[in-house]
């Protein structure tokens, strides 16, 4: 157990060690502020060390474990308990339980301190701890008033937000998810920049808990929907998905048997078992349906009746279960709609990011929005998969397409620079949420590695505006103009920051947005939504390209005008220094790097993205049997009577569907 207990403690140490750095950091404030903010910038680059090296390891541990064909199980466990018979051989599980519902043990239901691991969430948790350092240096210059104190809110605020990204419990998530919302209200009540700081707090926590209990009865609808499937004779975990074609008629008619007749067994809060359940549960009432078919259409006159009787059970009870999905569907987006925020959700963003310091503001727009689209695709697409198919698109891409040229068209009417870069985000976030219900690997994989790309961009734009907030204490666009000739270097990298958010070809935003519009147009997606949402999605595109071009020419270009330059302590009125050029330049060459070699990050996203798109597929055909299946390395669980207890006593197994001959 040493690499993983190596790995899963520096797991937890990208974790909660911003805990330990928000108590370092209020003990160095009674020195004085500069001593706060000396300590909050040190622990601040410490963590992103500790996260380089997690990611490092994890992809060498991963391309060591040649085997791990399966997907959605977290590579890095912190209290894995190996194999029964060799402790070095993990089950990617967790014996760690945080509360038991049941005394019985085993096959009591458990909420776990289940986190680790995957191709989706290695890359958030990396730009989390990198925005956060530059949030730090951002607050530098623009964090008058107890800055220990709001150093150490900011540090409490990245380790929720790194717990939610790193959960695979799924009651975990949600406390994560919510615990958000503590340091976020100090945060903007406190430190805002506006008069209507306060109210603007308020609203925003109460629109966010407001949409995360609908979330929340979508989790239990989710746990309480699909418990572990039991095999009704040996009453034992059983989990069998029987394909459509490709077996043995013999060995099926025996599999059916038992599959047909499985029983409910315990809750599960664990996601990637209970994305195993939501398969079989699907698969069973499906498959029910049809074998109820088939024995209507052999039926002899005198068996007739029972036959009919026996589909028509079938088909009501795969109704009952569709229309369960449709609600708990809804419950889930409800508030992952609002922290995206999706256009109508959006109405708390205008005060909230108005009044938001401008480091809490970029911390808003990289980091937490992003808590919205990754709940999508770890919770609401391989949980609802079915109604993410018949929904997804036609819905909530509908308005995500009506976000992407409402928002747009709100930023080009902004003055005011904070209030442009947010709806600016707004906007690209609608893109990406189309580029999720797209429900392919291009889709996916696209809207992943978008999420990092818009993480990028969008916090160099705020970066860049702290820039002007320090020196003259406004970012009315009205004041300024052809600030090119009194800061050249300064204006080189908003050109270069301002081209990736539009998307140039070479930098990031450009191949993780054209492989999203190459999701749109999957004939699958076409036959739902036609050609109308790849043509929005381009037309924002060109919009972003309008209101960016013109806020820098108004900026940039032209005749000398500049609003008074403050003088009460800030950094001298100069171009870019130093401290400045660290966050700057970095972010800079993060748009140009990923522009030109966006492989990695592809590669280190595709394996999950291509299970997801799976999963996605076999709901697709369990709809339609007529759709096109796409044949992956599946996982299937078989009971573990020996293995230590590891979510009621399951242990995962790979094995390869055939495609038919």
């Amino acid at each position: 157990m040493t690499m993983n207990f190596l790995l899963g403690s520096l797991l937890l140490a990208v974790l909660f060690a911003p805990l330990g750095a928000a108590a370092i950091v209020l003990l160095a404030g009674r020195a004085g502020p500069a001593a706060a903010r000396r300590t909050a910038i040190l622990a601040s680059a410490t963590h992103v060390l500790l996260t380089v090296s997690l990611f490092v390891l994890y992809a060498g541990f991963v391309h060591h474990e040649t085997m791990l064909s399966f997907q959605f199980q977290p590579k890095i466990v912190p209290g894995d308990p190996g194999t029964a018979t060799n402790s070095d051989v993990f089950t990617y599980g967790t014996n760690w339980i945080l509360m038991s519902l049941a005394p019985d043990g085993v096959s009591a239901p458990a909420v776990q301190f289940f986190v680790g691991l995957d191709g989706l969430n290695i890359l958030l948790l990396g730009l989390t701890s990198l925005m956060f350092f530059f949030a730090v240096l951002v607050g530098w210059g623009t964090i008058h008033e107890r800055p220990a104190s709001f150093y150490a809110w900011l540090f409490a605020l990245q380790s929720a937000v790194g717990g939610a990204f790193a959960s695979f419990d799924i009651v975990l998530f949600y406390i994560f998810f919510e615990l958000t919302l503590v340091p976020s209200y100090f945060l903007i009540g406190q430190w805002g920049t506006g008069g209507a700081r306060r109210d603007a707090a308020r609203k925003f926590v109460l629109y966010t808990l407001f949409g995360s209990l609908f979330t929340l009865v979508g989790i239990i609808g989710v746990v309480l929907t699909n418990p572990i499937p039991i095999h009704p004779t040996t009453n034992k975990p059983f989990y069998f998905e029987p394909t459509a074609r490709g077996m043995a008629s013999s060995s099926r008619e025996m599999a059916e048997n038992a599959y047909f007749n499985g029983k409910p067994g315990a809750v599960t809060f664990s996601i990637p078992i209970l994305m195993k359940n939501v398969s079989m549960w699907d698969s069973m009432a499906h498959h029910s349906v049809q074998h109820a078919e088939q024995r209507l259409a052999k039926a002899t006159p005198g068996q007739r009746a029972a036959a009919e009787k026996e589909l028509a059970a079938a088909r009501d009870s795969q109704s009952q279960r569709r229309s369960l999905q449709f609600w708990i569907f809804l419950a889930l987006m409800a508030g992952f709609a609002v922290k995206i925020p999706i256009v109508p959700f959006h109405t708390w963003l205008p005060a909230a990011y108005g009044e938001a310091p401008l480091a809490v503001t970029m911390v808003f727009s990289a980091i937490l929005a992003k808590l919205g689209t990754f709940g999508i695709v770890r919770i609401v697409i391989p949980l609802t998969p079915e109604m993410c198919v018949l929904y997804g698109l036609p819905w909530f891409g509908t308005l995500g397409a009506i976000g992407v040229i409402y928002a747009a068209l709100c930023a080009y009417a902004q003055r005011d620079l904070k209030l442009l870069a947010a709806y600016s985000s707004v906007s690209h976030l609608g893109f990406l949420t189309i580029g999720l219900f797209a429900l392919n690997r291009e889709g996916i994989s696209g809207s992943v590695l978008h999420m990092v790309n818009h993480g990028l961009t969008a916090g160099a734009l705020f970066v860049l505006l702290a820039f002007l907030a320090r020196r003259y204490r406004t970012l009315d666009a009205n004041q300024y103009g052809g600030l090119w000739a009194k800061y050249p270097r300064y204006a080189f990298y908003s050109i270069v920051i301002a081209l990736a958010s539009v998307g140039l070809p070479g930098l990031c935003n450009f191949v993780s947005e054209m492989l999203m519009l190459a999701g749109l147009f999957d004939p699958r997606n076409i036959a739902i939504a036609g050609y109308g949402l790849a043509v929005v999605a381009a037309i924002g595109v060109l919009l972003a390209s309008w209101y960016t071009f013109t806020m820098l020419r108004r900026v940039f270009f032209g005749p000398v005008h500049e609003p008074p330059a403050a003088t009460d302590g800030v950094p001298p009125t100069g171009d870019v220094h130093p401290r400045e050029l660290i966050p700057i330049a970095a972010l800079a060459a993060l748009c140009v790097g990923l522009g030109l070699f966006p492989q990695p990050l592809l590669d280190v996203i595709s394996p999950e993205a291509r299970r997801l798109a799976g999963i996605v597929d076999r709901a697709r055909i369990r709809l339609d049997p007529n759709a096109l299946p796409v044949y992956e390395t599946e996982t299937v669980f078989v009971p573990a009577p020996n293995a230590p207890r590891v979510d009621g006593g399951i242990r995962p197994v790979t094995a390869n569907t055939a495609p038919p001959k």
